[in-house]
This record gives structure tokens, sequence and C-alpha cells, in this order.
């Protein structure tokens, strides 16, 4: 009797094309099934220069509330007050000024944390309108 002659080289192949369905498949699936969440963020806006004639409308009165390298708050540059104390103070301001704007300018080299505190702070303590500014080095 004669022996089969095996091969040696025989190779399995392996078809990955249905692998490559399912993770097309997959991938579809989670793309369309993903929610995209818009985080609310700190809205900036940038003043523009208009072309003003004498009839233009005042400013409405302001509260600055400068930050320090240090952390601590400066009113108006007549007071020095600590972070945690904003409120009150915008409180006061509002109470006098229904109008007034809060203008947080925070100095290079301060913690961000500490404006978003006085931010906060600020926007606790009523103020309908909060801006921040970078104060410039000296």
């Amino acid at each position: 009797m004669r022996k089969r002659a095996r091969h040696q080289d025989q190779t399995a192949d392996v078809n990955i094309t249905p692998l490559l369905d399912i993770v097309f498949i997959l991938l579809i699936f989670f793309i369309v099934t993903a929610t995209f969440l818009r985080e609310k963020g700190i809205d900036v806006r940038t003043p523009e220069d208009p072309d003003c004639e004498p009839q233009c409308p005042t400013p409405p009165p302001a509260l600055v509330l400068a930050i320090q390298e240090d952390g601590f708050v400066r009113v108006n540059n007549l007071r020095q007050i600590d972070p945690g104390s904003v409120k009150p103070t915008v409180q006061e301001f509002i109470a006098r000024e229904p109008n007034g704007v809060v203008l947080v300018s925070a100095a290079p080299e301060s913690e961000s944390g500490i404006a978003v505190e006085v931010m906060d702070q600020a926007q606790d303590g009523g103020a309908r309108a909060v801006s921040l500014a970078l104060q410039e080095e000296q």
C-alpha cells in the first residue's frame, strides 16, 4: 500500500474579513450612540473700539477687583480683602449701583483658581456682568 504524501508546507489561511466587518459595525455603533456634551466655560468678550461721537452713552459704573500675586484682592485700588469676602463687597456695590458691572483684573503671576473663585463670588453677589482682564506686567 502506498502512503499518502504529506505536505510539509501546509499553512492554515485565516480569513479576517468577518473580523473587519464586526470592527466596522462596532465603530459605527459607537459613533452613532456617542453623546457629545457642550461644557460651559468662561465667556470671553473682547471690547470693540467704536467710533464714538459726543452723544455716546456713559459707561455703567464699575467695581474693579484686582487680584494680586499674593492672592489677595484689591477693591478699586482702595482696600485689600480676602478672596472669600468678595460676595458681600459685590452685594454692597450692586445695592448702590444696580446697573453696575464687575471687572476682575488678574495679575500675571496670580493663581487661576483665585480668579475663578472671585468671578464665582461676584456672580453669587448679584453682578449682572462680570468681565475678566489681565494686568500688564511692569
